[in-house]
């Protein structure tokens, strides 16, 4: 009877053995491990069930997991059921460009020297593009017609200014002219704009 449940535990092991032997997921999860590659793992039935970060280890049921958040800092280590796995993601832009958060992340927790200066104006909107075009390496939020927009202005009238747009991950997304009387509010040197500044320079190699 010993050794009958003996050699059903061995069975089985040596059925997980070749699970992970012949898996695509197993074999993504194993050089993740080895050679510490970010990878994204995506979770069955959760709103927020996108992980990024590497595999510490694994086994056949769990998966130790050093995840990142999307500023690039350490948060923690997450114990994942592999059955729970709904897709990896791997080598992709994401990835790359999480890398590159991870290695600059101290640039970003430093908030750039540059302050807006109000006057006494009534055109305050045609004076805070001023300054931002005279700086234009300074990476801004601008709120226009209730929606956001970030980038560099690279130059204003007294009427309107071209905004170099930024997408969320750095993306260059090209030049847009936009009326100033629809700016209705600033916003500069926040965390996430920061992060498009990084990723924007990263982009152009620039860095």
């Amino acid at each position: 009877m010993l050794n009958h449940a003996t050699n059903h535990i061995q069975t089985r092991y040596k059925q997980a053995e070749n699970e992970m032997e012949e898996s695509i997921i197993f074999e993504i999860l194993n050089k993740s491990k080895s050679e510490k590659e970010l990878i994204g793992i995506w979770q069955y039935g959760e709103d927020n069930g996108f992980l990024m970060g590497y595999v510490i280890d694994f086994n056949e049921d769990l998966v130790l997991f050093q995840h990142y958040t999307n500023h690039g800092k350490k948060d923690g280590i997450i114990t994942l059921q592999v059955a729970g796995i709904q897709n990896v993601d791997f080598n992709d832009d994401y990835a790359k460009a999480m890398e590159c958060l991870i290695e600059y992340s101290d640039i970003i927790d430093k908030q750039p020297g540059f302050k807006l200066k109000l006057n006494r104006t009534e055109d305050w909107q045609t004076e805070l593009i001023k300054q931002l075009s005279e700086n234009s390496e300074i990476i801004v939020s601008l709120e226009i017609n209730n929606s956001y927009y970030s980038g560099y202005v690279t130059r204003a009238t007294e009427s309107d200014f071209v905004l170099h747009c930024v997408g969320k991950m750095g993306e260059d997304e090209g030049k847009v002219v936009y009326r100033i009387e629809d700016v209705t509010e600033f916003k500069i040197h926040d965390f996430d704009d920061r992060k498009k500044d990084l990723l924007f320079k990263w982009r152009k190699a620039s860095l």
